[in-house]
């Protein structure tokens, strides 16, 4: 399922084709950029994209980016659907863009690109980076949620923790 997320309009219609450009960044038809964040919840993958400006710097090819859930590659298919390069149907299920005249940056940008950087620069063994990603989660921690699209993966993180703290404790947690 592709989920627009962002403040600003209604997008009016979406993209028709997206593109891979680096990790967590695609390029439409336009040369637009939207980051994009995957999530999983019930078997059902779901991924949170947002019109952002982002430098487009020089493409990554397929074989260079690392494995991952997304595509490489979406395409508007009929009515509110995309296929994508694995012939996968996503639903639109909202599709909103932040207002290009008055952009905002991810406040946790900084700390996403740290992660990515340690993880690379130590073959994404995340127990070398432990340091860059307790400074993502206090980044995270001083934003609502959904402010920032960075943080979609430690949001999930957190509730998935509280549940377990919750049902060990002899508590049922409401469901979200």
């Amino acid at each position: 399922m592709v989920e627009g997320m962002a403040e600003g309009g209604d997008a009016g219609a979406p993209p028709i084709h997206l593109w891979v450009r680096r990790v967590g960044v695609y390029c439409d038809e336009r040369r637009k950029t939207w980051l994009v964040a995957v999530e999983e919840e019930a078997g059902t993958l779901r991924a949170r994209i947002q019109r952002v400006r982002v430098p487009l710097g020089e493409a990554l090819r397929p074989s260079q980016l690392p494995p991952s859930q997304l595509p490489h590659m979406w395409q508007l298919s009929e009515g509110e659907q995309y296929r994508d390069s694995n012939s996968r149907i996503w639903e639109i299920q909202h599709h909103l863009m932040r207002s290009v005249d008055m952009p905002q940056k991810d406040p946790c940008q900084k700390q996403a690109c740290e992660i990515q950087k340690c993880l690379q620069a130590n073959n994404y063994l995340e127990a070398r980076c432990e340091a860059v990603l307790q400074e993502m989660r206090r980044c995270c921690a001083l934003y609502p949620k959904g402010r920032s699209i960075c943080c979609s993966g430690f949001e999930k993180e957190e509730r998935e923790r509280e549940k377990l703290k919750a049902a060990s404790n002899g508590i049922h947690a409401a469901p979200q």
